[in-house]
């Protein structure tokens, strides 16, 4: 009886093999022809590595590609031909009104130039085929950028936010070969596989945007007065002591000047108060005479706006651990770069001549230093790259760059328990408080609990609320008057 129950029941596990067998035939067909992406192997892939230039473009007039020599021209002709190129033949009874015009791009005099299109002004040269108006010879209307190695019109490759890039064309420059022989044989190869890998031709960024655009205007005065608010002094104080020192969100805020000090205020009333205070602030901490070390440092930093992520850039002094820039944006690009770096200028009597900024690997930092370089305005740049010190200069200044990401945790920390600001001014208003009391206000451990920036008329003071009192009385009397 045993010996029949074990005969089938190998049997029914040899049909489930079978079955088993089938399916993973059938998995594996349809794996086959699937069209599921597939995880491929990790593979090295070279990117081009951001670089700059040092050599500004030529700006000429638009005479073509690059200019020539005819007497070159009628030699190669002939040299091709076997013929020479012989003048224009024309009729007898053709006047010609540009006997002194020759032609802009390779000077062949009038006994070249067609009239392209009759009496209509327009001239055609026979020798190098350039079209141009008659009157035209030494200025034209139109000025490109031209290569400052081999005088080629620079090409328009790219259109970044609010600037653009230009790529010298010519493969005969002088700075395109030399490029090229710099290149290991593996390198060549790799670049003739992928040419975008390498930068081997001479580029240059055209920004759109003026500095005299970017120097921060007058601030917009505050639908509230302070000096009409229902509330007294006091009651203003402990609000920024709470919503700016400890960081409550301004509900939380409200609350604890009901439970505690029994003040009823609105969480949006607070919010007036706080926007209404930065306006006051915020060109005291702009202008304030700061004494800087060398160890400046930028970096940008997440918070969120109506919902959606913004950035705020900001630039420290580490040893003396002052705030010199916070500017907020919703945008991380080159322009938000060259405001933030403003700032920090604007707090400076004179650009000191071995001014070096430490910042990360974010090339808009060095597109910047190019838009500064163009108005004169010249400074270093170290980079500090990722998180492991693969070079010299991470290895160097890797403590610069732990001290600014301090300060971004300290903002963060202050900040989160709001869950975001509901306008783009509200996160200004908050930035421009936090960084004032951060700078004038704040004992910092590395100073021995000092603050950054003893001022003695607040330092007098021996409660929070009361030094928030005396930094708006001060912050007042710099104010111009209306």
């Amino acid at each position: 009886m045993r010996t029949l129950i074990i005969t089938y029941l190998v049997q029914i596990i040899k049909t489930q093999q079978q079955f088993i067998f089938l399916l993973l035939a059938q998995l594996a067909n349809i794996w086959d022809h699937s069209r599921i992406p597939r995880a491929d192997r990790p593979t090295f892939k070279r990117f081009n590595q951001f670089e700059v230039d040092d050599e500004l473009p030529i700006l000429a007039a638009d005479i073509g590609p690059e200019p020539m020599d005819f007497e070159k021209l009628l030699a190669e002709h002939l040299t091709h031909t076997g013929k020479p190129l012989k003048p224009i033949r024309r009729q007898a009874h053709t006047q010609v009104n540009f006997k002194d015009q020759r032609c802009p791009r390779c000077s062949a005099p009038s006994d070249y130039l067609y009239a392209n299109n009759g009496s209509g002004g327009q001239l055609r040269c026979k020798i190098c085929s350039f079209s141009f108006q008659n009157g035209e010879s030494e200025k034209n209307k139109r000025i490109v950028l031209r290569c400052p190695y081999c005088h080629s019109r620079l090409d328009k490759r790219h259109q970044r936010h609010k600037f653009d890039v230009f790529r010298c064309p010519n493969n005969h420059c002088p700075y395109y070969i030399k490029r090229l022989t710099q290149l290991t044989p593996t390198e060549l190869e790799q670049y003739r596989a992928e040419p975008s890998s390498f930068k081997v031709h001479y580029i240059f960024r055209n920004f759109k945007f003026e500095l005299k655009d970017l120097a921060p205007e007058s601030p917009v005065q505050s639908a509230i007065n302070l000096s009409r608010i229902q509330a007294t002094p006091e009651v203003l104080g402990l609000i920024l002591t709470y919503h700016i020192n400890y960081g409550l969100s301004a509900r939380r805020t409200a609350a604890i000047m009901y439970d505690i000090h029994g003040v009823k205020v609105s969480h949006q009333t607070i919010h007036n108060y706080e926007e209404a205070v930065a306006t006051i602030i915020r060109p005291f901490w702009a202008n304030y005479p700061y004494q800087l070390s060398s160890e400046l440092v930028g970096d940008e930093t997440y918070v969120k706006v109506k919902g959606k992520w913004n950035y705020i850039f900001y630039f420290y002094d580490a040893l003396n651990k002052i705030i010199l820039a916070d500017y907020t944006t919703p945008e991380r690009t080159t322009e938000s770069a060259v405001i933030a770096i403003h700032q920090v200028l604007q707090k400076m009597p004179e650009i000191p001549e071995d001014l070096t900024l430490t910042v990360d690997g974010n090339p808009i930092y060095q597109v910047a230093q190019i838009y500064y370089a163009q108005h004169d305005v010249k400074f270093k740049i170290n980079q500090v790259v990722g998180l492991e010190n693969k070079d010299a200069i991470s290895k160097e200044y890797r403590y610069l760059k732990q001290t600014i990401e301090r300060l971004n945790r300290t903002f963060k920390s202050n900040y989160r328990s709001s869950t975001g600001f509901g306008s783009p001014k509200g996160s200004s208003s908050y930035t421009a408080l936090y960084s004032a009391a951060y700078n004038f206000l704040r004992p910092h451990e590395a100073l021995k609990y000092q603050v950054p920036v003893p001022i003695p008329a607040i330092q007098e003071q021996t409660r929070m609320y009361s030094k928030w009192l005396a930094l708006i009385a001060l912050a007042q009397e710099q104010l111009p008057v209306a």
